[in-house]
């Protein structure tokens, strides 16, 4: 019997570096789906990629947060010296010594994201929406990145969408809009930007706070002029993703997640895993 999803809203297992990534693609192209089976015409979504480095800076070093594929050669042993005793170098050696050669693969990360766009006008942007991704949470290049491609799009007549589906790090989100947020003591954050909600000394959020246990919501998705919104059910995204990866085989359910939950929602995990027959 096939496995159902095992929760009602985010699985917080996919968080994990090692999964993320492959479930980012996957959330990518299940809302790039849903969207063109919804969309009127002339809009469409289509996804667009930018490369991220995977590298974040913490107190003053960078690391990546997914590791590189390491290859080492090691030196073959030296002889050992054919006589006894401390050897004392009396000149200069010509004879470089062997070392150990390292050569470090880091290629940089597919950062997917949907663009909706409208084939009567140029094909011109009318949507954006971003999936946050671990490294656009903490400082370092991929933040700064991120950040730059936020302000062009705040300052386009271009809607934007973010969705926040990771528990840790700092939120991509003005100060003023933080401070609520911080309030509301919600696990997860998509906000919704629109272009008509700017003007020159403000701009308008509508946010969607979501706890582990809560069902992701179902969204307005902004076109152009006065064209009504075109609703998204991220739930359904979220599962569609879920469903056609690899997730049930390459997740280990009985170990705790990555970053820990609470000690209460543990004891939630726990019973929801074991209905789901993914945790004895």
């Amino acid at each position: 019997m096939e496995t159902q999803y095992p929760f009602p809203g985010m699985d917080p297992y996919l968080e994990a570096p090692d999964i993320w990534p492959d479930f980012h693609d996957r959330l990518a192209a299940a809302v790039s789906a849903i969207l063109n089976d919804d969309l009127p015409e002339p809009y469409y979504a289509r996804l667009q990629m930018r490369s991220e480095l995977g590298v974040v800076l913490e107190s003053g070093i960078s690391h990546t947060i997914i590791p590189d594929i390491l290859i080492a050669r090691y030196p073959t042993a030296t002889p050992p010296p054919t006589e006894g005793g401390v050897a004392v170098l009396e000149r200069p050696r010509t004879r470089v010594s062997p070392g150990i050669d390292l050569q470090v693969h880091h290629d940089p990360i597919r950062h997917p994201f949907i663009e909706i766009r409208d084939a009567a006008r140029g094909h011109k942007l009318i949507t954006l929406i971003e999936i946050v991704s671990p490294t656009n949470k903490r400082p370092g290049p991929d933040r700064r990145s991120y950040e730059t491609k936020q302000r062009e799009v705040l300052e386009s007549d271009a809607n934007l969408i973010e969705l926040d589906l990771l528990r840790s790090g700092m939120r991509l989100i003005p100060r003023e809009v933080e401070i609520v947020v911080a309030e509301l003591k919600c696990d997860y954050l998509v906000t919704v930007n629109r272009s008509a909600t700017r003007e020159s000394n403000s701009m308008g959020y509508t946010l969607y706070p979501v706890k582990l246990r809560d069902a992701l919501p179902c969204i307005p998705v902004p076109l152009a002029g006065q064209d009504p919104d075109v609703p998204l059910d991220l739930q359904i995204c979220v599962q569609r993703a879920h469903r056609e990866g690899p997730y049930l085989r390459a997740v280990d359910y009985s170990q705790p997640p990555a970053p820990p939950v609470s000690d209460d929602d543990a004891i939630w995990l726990d019973a929801r895993l074991k209905n789901a027959r993914l945790r004895s």
